[in-house]
């Protein structure tokens, strides 16, 4: 499977030592990309810095612009030839980056835009063990490095990005390492279309500041910091550089700093509680007691903000609108079950048609949309879902089957047929060693994924299963019926552990929440009720027949539910009130929703015989 770059790395280190002999700086801008989407700051950015460090600052500054992967390496063999102990060196990098989870690397101009991550690994730089460990082991007195690639990721056009983030880098005495965004949030190449300065939005906030040798350095990270969150806040969009710190607060290149400079409490306080590697309490306690301390503090505003998004504000109270984002057609008949892919890159849909499809969306214009076709089935099929890999998926027929397929299409793998009616769900356990499915037998089965022999049979519901759905540890399963109830099975035993609802009533669909400590139950009589595992009932009540399917939204802030009234809402799922509307759906309402993984988009399935994606727009109060 192809993966892509996946990129927001700001890493600004510096490792103290012996006194210094010459300075040094081998500086690095690249935008003109031979296959990656070209950054337009990031020629300025590396003349600003060179201009900045060959001047005030003193250093013999080598500079590279738009060099390939090859050129690059013997730049820095060059460079790193040239460190003598005690030398005090700078690298600066900006361009594209990514990482694997556990190393960062540095993208040049020949750096592939699709590639397997082994085959990336050898065809881009490794931060860490290229870079920062050879110039370490020259034994400088001063490293400090800036690596910035965070603007515009390339594969959200692409292929599949990497998904665990950047790797955060050891914090050792004498390093400051500052990332020009935090978690999940992207740094700004520009404030926008009529934006002219020639530097992103991080280094025409540090380059002024790096212009005197006497000031602190931490001093003129932090006011940095401060001052991206504003600036980007003035375009509505978060961006809080996050720092990691155990430099002394009185560093200065010069080594002599300004006495009129220094730090008072207030900021010393932030400085220490607003750095990533303090770690003695949540980041939103943090703020909120720095807060009360200095309640009229320079920092202020800023905590306020920091406080007013997540993880500190809950994304539900972020909830501004939902809107149509995009159409996927091609089933002829009806559209029914459908899912979202765990990487969110493709959803599937299955239709009375009597096919299942699987569609790109998130990539190029040129590719969203383009579907594979299953065909094999003789009759609706009701449910599709994907399993944990994304090569494979799994669906259930009125023709009394579920069947195995790969996502590649052609023929089923697999053709489960042992239920002696409609099987009305399937899905794959999350470890994909197994499968379940609900049948109008009033039996729930557990088969072998990849032999297809039946491992388990859940019997008890007196009339047709709905669902039967997996919690995250794949060790309970809990089923919807016809009868009435609602019931979790032990996944291995195939005992009854608890019975959730019982009514007069058809439960429709049931399903945990992600992390299992909540039931979301979609029914036949018009509303859908959440419950803990004390018991403890919330219920959404407003649509005006009976409901489809209902379902939490990944980090179980909302509910979304589907029914008969031809409707699709969005539910607070710690209060219950309504959100918002899926709206304009008029005779072609919504069979089934789910939302995407990343919770900012919704998967409709029409009775039209289509496929809508909706967007949800979050923003602060």
């Amino acid at each position: 499977m192809f993966r892509g770059i996946l990129i927001c790395l700001m890493f600004l280190g510096v490792a103290l030592g012996a006194d210094a002999k010459t300075k040094r700086a081998l500086i690095i801008g690249v935008g003109d990309y031979e296959q990656l989407p070209d950054l337009q700051k990031t020629t300025g950015d590396a003349t600003g810095y060179s201009e900045a460090f060959e001047g005030q600052l003193g250093f013999e500054v080598t500079r590279l612009i738009d060099p390939g992967t090859i050129e690059f390496l013997e730049a820095l063999d060059g460079f790193l030839q040239s460190i003598e102990p005690g030398d005090e060196v700078a690298f600066i990098f900006s361009g594209h980056g990514w990482s694997d989870g556990a190393d960062n690397f540095l993208a040049l101009r020949d750096a592939p835009l699709e590639s397997s991550e082994f085959a990336l690994r050898r065809q881009t730089v490794s931060l860490s063990n290229d870079v920062l460990a050879e110039i370490k082991a020259r034994r400088p007195g001063l490293l400090f490095a800036i690596i910035d690639a965070c603007r515009d990721n390339p594969f959200d056009t692409g292929t599949r990005s990497v998904t665990r983030g950047l790797s955060r880098l050891e914090i050792v005495p004498g390093t400051l390492v500052v990332y020009a965004a935090g978690a999940r949030q992207k740094a700004l190449d520009r404030l926008g279309p009529e934006d002219d300065s020639p530097y992103s939005v991080f280094t025409r906030s540090l380059l002024p500041r790096l212009g005197d040798p006497e000031t602190p350095l931490l001093r003129s990270v932090d006011e940095t910091r401060s001052e991206v969150a504003v600036l980007a806040s003035t375009i509505n969009h978060e961006q809080r550089p996050a720092i990691y710190s155990d430099v002394s607060l009185d560093y200065c290149f010069a080594g002599e700093c300004h006495t009129d400079v220094a730090l008072d409490q207030e900021t010393v306080d932030w400085v220490e509680i607003s750095s990533v590697g303090y770690t003695a309490v949540d980041p939103c306690t943090k703020y909120a007691r720095h807060l009360e301390k200095y309640p009229d503090g320079k920092f202020a505003e800023v905590a306020r903000r920091n406080l007013a998004y997540p993880p500190c504000a809950r994304t539900r109270l972020q909830l501004k609108s939902v809107s149509w984002f995009g159409d996927l057609s091609g089933h002829t008949d009806e559209v029914y079950g459908v899912d979202y892919s765990p990487s969110g890159r493709f959803v599937a849909s299955a239709s009375a048609d009597h096919t299942a499809r699987l569609w790109i969306v998130g990539m190029t214009p040129s590719l969203y949309g383009q579907s594979t076709e299953l065909n094999g089935h003789t009759a609706p099929v009701l449910t599709v879902r994907f399993s944990p890999n994304e090569e494979r998926l799994i669906t259930a027929s009125e023709d009394g089957t579920a069947r195995i397929w790969s996502a590649l299409g052609d023929e089923a793998r697999l053709v489960l047929d042992g239920h002696d009616n409609v099987v009305a769900y399937a899905e794959y356990s999350p470890f994909g060693d197994r499968v379940v499915t609900a049948s109008y037998d009033k039996t729930v089965r557990v088969w072998n994924s990849r032999s297809g022999e039946e491992i388990l049979r859940l019997s008890g519901h007196s009339a047709a299963v709905r669902s039967a759905r997996y919690n995250a540890d794949a060790s309970q399963i809990v089923t919807a019926s016809n009868d009435g109830t609602v019931r979790v099975w032990d996944a291995e035993t195939g005992q009854q552990v608890r019975m959730v609802e019982s009514g007069e009533l058809p439960a429709t669909y049931a399903t945990f929440s992600a992390n299992g400590d909540r039931i979301l139950v979609a029914s036949a009589d018009k509303s859908a009720r959440v419950w803990d595992d004390d018991g403890n009932m919330l219920e959404l009540t407003g649509h005006e027949a009976p409901l489809w399917n209902a379902t939490f939204s990944t980090d179980g802030e909302f509910v979304a539910t589907s029914a008969m009234d031809l409707s699709g809402k969005i539910w607070d799922a710690e209060t219950g009130a309504f959100l918002a509307g899926v709206q304009d759906l008029s005779m072609y309402g919504a069979n089934w929703v789910e939302f995407s993984p990343d919770g900012k988009r919704l998967l409709v399935s029409m009775k039209g015989g289509g496929l809508q994606l909706w967007e949800l727009t979050f923003g602060a109060d």
